[in-house]
């Protein structure tokens, strides 16, 4: 009995603990909204950007396209642009996707010759963009980049996706900004990490060797992850995951978005419940078209948002105000950060089952939707409303 009782209050202190730890995130969490463009800062569109009254832009260019000679950075036009944003008092996050996997290239050793090369055009893409840099991301979504092997524990106990990082850090960040000491010194991030609610993501070597130098490393602000979710309790399962490892340090989430819940239902049939067979009636559109068919007309013609916002309010899966739920769990879980998508950048004509559904995140859709009586993209119905009132809210917290 003398154990159970001490068992019993070990256990309510550390909820308590975990409990008042979790309350003093919530409580002095201030949430920022801004615009994020992938890899494509060259689409940035500042009277798109005033619509949607963001303060920040988030960007991760490939940098093997300028390792390789296929960008270059003194004329290329999305560094410009970045460029121009800075000037104009935006706020830009800004990394870079190291995409070994994608080009079948190991994780170079430290002092190597690749790696030499490596971080010599980092740091000339680095010169190019580093004054006007407020976040500095150190990786982008390594877990899905990175070749198995560069990830598990290798020769004396190190991983290399992990020690690259590390370099990364000490070879070109730390020096840059040491030898501009005219230049802000940005908040440094970890990540981005994918999936953090995945048992395989979480087993991973890597990630975990990822959160622990988040939390371990004096120089590092905090991790950044991602969340494309399939279902809203996912958003707070990966926070936990986290929260295990590094319990108050800052998260930043510059992708977020109901992505696998879309891809999901890509097969759906329109007709396939009464409010489906209403939405059909009222658009004149097939009932026994999949989502797909009809995603593939909103994409090649354009349908009005007053169709768009139907169909998806047909749908017995679809969350609505799904932007509130998100942006309740970033307070909670000390989120400083979060993009979202401002344009469509993958939109194809002919969507099957099989494709991915990325355009429907944005919250501006120029191609999947007609063009508003200005001739202006028309604002997607789904979050547009939501996300601008969540960017002003942020900006009202102190």
């Amino acid at each position: 009995m003398k154990f159970i009782s001490t068992f019993l209050i070990y256990t309510i202190l550390v909820f308590s603990s975990c409990q008042e730890s979790q309350d003093s995130l919530s409580a002095n969490s201030k949430v920022e909204l801004g615009s994020n463009f992938n890899h494509n800062p060259e689409i940035i569109d500042f009277h798109y950007l005033e619509k949607a009254e963001v303060d920040w832009i988030r960007t991760t260019p490939y940098i093997f396209e300028y390792i390789f000679g296929l960008r270059d950075v003194s004329s290329e036009q999305g560094l410009q642009k970045l460029i121009d944003a800075g000037i104009k008092g935006y706020k830009i996050a800004f990394g870079f996707r190291w995409d070994f996997k994608k080009h079948n290239i190991d994780v170079p050793a430290a002092g190597s010759k690749e790696e030499s090369q490596y971080f010599s055009v980092a740091l000339e893409i680095l010169e190019k963009v580093g004054p006007h840099v407020d976040v500095l991301k150190l990786g982008n979504e390594p877990i899905l980049e990175t070749k198995a092997k560069d990830k598990k524990i290798g020769v004396g106990g190190k991983i290399p996706l992990i020690e690259f990082t590390k370099r990364l850090l000490s070879e070109v960040v730390e020096p840059y900004y040491l030898n501009h000491p005219e230049f802000h010194l940005p908040d440094i991030y970890v990540g981005s990490i994918h999936a953090l609610f995945s048992d395989v993501v979480q087993s991973d070597e890597a990630t975990n060797g990822l959160i622990r130098f988040a939390q371990e490393s004096e120089t590092i602000t905090g991790l950044s992850m991602h969340l494309h979710i399939s279902e809203l309790s996912e958003i707070e399962e990966a926070f936990k995951y986290v929260r295990t490892i590094m319990p108050e340090k800052p998260i930043i989430v510059p992708e977020f978005s109901l992505h696998r819940l879309y891809k999901s239902q890509l097969s759906d049939q329109i007709g396939s419940t009464d409010k489906g067979m209403e939405f059909a009636k009222q658009f004149n559109r097939n009932p026994d078209w999949r989502l797909y068919d009809w995603y593939s007309l909103s994409n090649s013609v354009g349908v009005s948002s007053e169709e768009w916002q139907a169909l998806f309010e047909s749908r017995s899966w679809f969350p609505k105000h799904y932007m509130r739920t998100y942006f309740n769990m970033f307070k909670k879980y000390g989120v400083r950060l979060a993009t979202y998508p401002l344009l469509q950048q993958y939109c194809p004509d002919t969507v099957t089952e099989k494709s991915s559904a990325w355009f429907i995140n944005p919250i501006f859709c120029q191609k999947s939707l007609e063009k508003n009586p200005n001739g202006r993209y028309s604002a997607n119905p789904l979050c547009f409303n939501d996300f601008v009132e969540l960017v002003r809210d942020g900006k009202l917290i102190e």
